[in-house]
């Protein structure tokens, strides 16, 4: 949970993805969602609704891409009548770091078992 003045700011994250970064920038263009956030190889973009009062940001769907060096921008191909568009990446926030981490563990949980199918000793 992050601080905020005394506050806790909880953030739930209720969907995660893995893309490409080819996906994850279309998909970002085309709902509208800027700046694309990095950090550390990662690429992520999140759509969100934040409760004031209750102290709480939602995250409904985070999406997230291998990206191993940091780039100032994402340039999408556009097709047919829509034009190519460049879209900004900003290094992650305090806040959109812990959205990161959260998704990262929920991608983990989705990942199946490896034990799940196989009988015990």
């Amino acid at each position: 949970m992050m601080e905020k003045k005394g506050h806790h700011l909880r953030i739930d994250v209720y969907s995660a993805k893995e893309r490409s970064i080819e996906e994850l920038a279309w998909c970002a263009f085309c709902q509208e969602v800027k700046p694309l956030f990095w950090k550390d190889g990662k690429l992520f973009c999140y759509e969100m609704k934040f409760y004031p009062k209750r102290s709480r940001l939602v995250v409904i769907e985070s999406c997230i891409a291998s990206m191993p060096a940091y780039n100032k921008s994402v340039r999408v191909e556009g097709s047919a009548n829509i034009p190519s568009a460049v879209l900004p990446v900003v290094k992650a926030s305090a806040v959109a770091e812990k959205i990161l981490e959260q998704t990262l563990n929920l991608l983990e949980e989705q990942k199946p078992s490896k034990s799940k199918g196989k009988p015990l000793p």
